[in-house]
């Protein structure tokens, strides 16, 4: 997992988050438009597969072009997971 931090330096809804290329043992939410820090962009809540606890969200779309990058990618709030062997 920690080869999959893209970046360490991204806001969650409660704090710093972190920018993944990969998530696991996670469910998926439905998709929406939702107006973040770098623009507009199509996003899906993201929870734990076990307790159900939302952890962030996955980026499904960016409008702008110079957030392009981050589709596909997700957020993990710092604070919701666990920190094992960094």
């Amino acid at each position: 997992m920690h080869d999959d931090i893209i970046s360490k330096t991204f806001q969650g809804r409660n704090g710093r988050a972190f920018l993944f290329s990969h998530a696991m043992n996670i469910v998926v939410g439905r998709k929406e438009d939702r107006h973040l820090l770098t623009g507009l962009h199509t996003v899906a809540d993201i929870f734990c597969a076990d307790c159900h606890e939302l952890l962030g969200w996955k980026y499904e779309r960016a409008y702008e072009a110079s957030q392009k990058y981050k589709e596909g990618k997700f957020i993990l709030e710092k604070a919701k997971i666990a920190k094992e062997n960094w």
